[in-house]
């Protein structure tokens, strides 16, 4: 019964679902009214009827709509805790959890079918200058705006989270090296290009990029994603403002991977 309450709620609102509701009393009312007559006296009393009909009229809206208020309210709430348990507070990306959640359910998709995706994991270069020049809220709204371009970039099916400080990572479902690259190439010049307005002032970033694919033979996503911060700090020490790809058919080295750059 609440199930049904709380889809009516979502559905039609609060007022249509309180009028749903007293029209429903109103009829179940007059049916057991007419049938404790017929039972009773064998006859339909006309009296009886309007007073089944007066009264959970009135009654019915006067509780249903205060307790579909509470209802609504407590929904919303409750949406609420569930956003924020998953919701990076100041980028509205996911959190890391949320995403090595969701990142551990696609290896064993991947696993499983034989399928292919891919991890991009890319960090703000020199972030730490922008603090120290425009202050900390400007490097807020410079992480805001480096995350809203990338969730406008990404498809529907992609994962995008903030993996902590100024790192963010994107999990890439049915995405093999090649086109991983191009998104990666994609978000490194479309950041590169990207000017935040602070006060009077224009503030641009560039950003470091490492990709790796999984096409089968690790043991886990946290084997993976070392290979993609290997990338990353790759293109840091290469100079920095450039994607450096690996895959997993080089996870046997112990040493950090040759791997395919893209400047």
């Amino acid at each position: 019964m609440m199930r049904l309450l709380y889809r009516l709620l979502k559905r039609y609102g609060t007022f249509t679902t309180s009028l749903i509701l007293t029209v429903a009393s109103i009829v179940l009312s007059v049916f057991i009214t007419n049938a404790l007559n017929l039972y009773t006296d064998g006859r339909l009393a006309v009296e009886g009827t309007v007073i089944a009909v007066i009264v959970p009229g009135i009654v019915a809206p006067l509780f249903s709509l205060t307790q579909l208020r509470l209802m609504a309210q407590l929904d919303q709430a409750r949406e609420e805790m569930q956003r924020l348990s998953i919701a990076d507070e100041l980028t509205q990306g996911f959190n890391r959890r949320h995403f090595m959640q969701l990142a551990q359910q696609e290896f064993a998709r991947a696993a499983r079918y034989g399928s292919v995706f891919s991890v991009i994991i890319f960090d703000v270069d020199d972030f730490k200058q922008v603090n120290d020049r425009f202050g900390h809220a400007a490097g807020d709204a410079v992480l805001r705006a480096v995350a809203e371009f990338c969730r406008q970039t990404i498809r529907q099916i992609d994962v995008f989270a903030r993996y902590g400080g100024e790192e963010f990572v994107f999990l890439l479902p049915h995405t093999d090296e090649t086109r991983a690259l191009e998104v990666a190439e994609r978000i490194r010049t479309g950041l590169a290009s990207l000017h935040v307005a602070w006060h009077n002032l224009s503030i641009s970033v560039t950003v470091s990029v490492g990709v790796a694919t999984y096409s089968g033979g690790l043991a886990d996503f946290e084997a993976l994603l070392i290979y993609a911060d290997r990338a990353l700090y790759q293109a840091k020490d290469a100079g920095k403002n450039r994607v450096v790809a690996v895959n997993d058919r080089l996870a046997g080295l112990s040493n950090p991977p040759v791997a395919a750059e893209v400047n």
